[in-house]
């Protein structure tokens, strides 16, 4: 099993979430990084700040269909809009611990930065749709 750490619009409630029918809930979670907004979802990018989200337990087919998902081509970083990455579990249950996450692989030049790093707060304040 593999675990990923989500944080937009595969979550809970949001727009892709039928994605991730079939993975297992782990818990909530926060990591480093930072969120910027994309227009319709947040791209995630490693760097100084929390992400909130939650992690999944998913079997490789199930990852496998999240890669296409989310633009990510197998052994050509070059072409995936995402690149799947570790990163540590900063708190939660599974604090310390390592998970897959997907990483904005193109430049975020004149995005919008989330400044609290918590995609659902941030489309509630904006008054966005998933």
């Amino acid at each position: 099993m593999n675990r990923l750490f989500i944080y937009g619009t595969l979550m809970p409630g949001l727009r892709l979430e039928a994605e991730m029918q079939g993975a297992r809930f782990v818990g909530a979670a926060q990591v480093p990084g930072r969120l910027v907004d994309l227009g319709r979802y947040p791209g995630y990018q490693s760097g100084e700040g929390l992400v909130t989200g939650e992690v999944y337990e998913v079997d490789d087919a199930h990852l496998a269909r999240l890669d296409g998902v989310e633009a990510m081509v197998r052994g050509d970083r070059a072409a995936s809009q995402y690149w799947r990455e570790e990163v540590t579990v900063l708190s939660g249950a599974l604090q310390g611990q390592r998970v897959q996450t997907y990483v904005y692989n193109r430049p975020v030049d004149g995005c919008t930065l989330i400044p609290h790093g918590d995609y659902r707060r941030y489309i509630r304040e904006v008054g966005r749709e998933s």
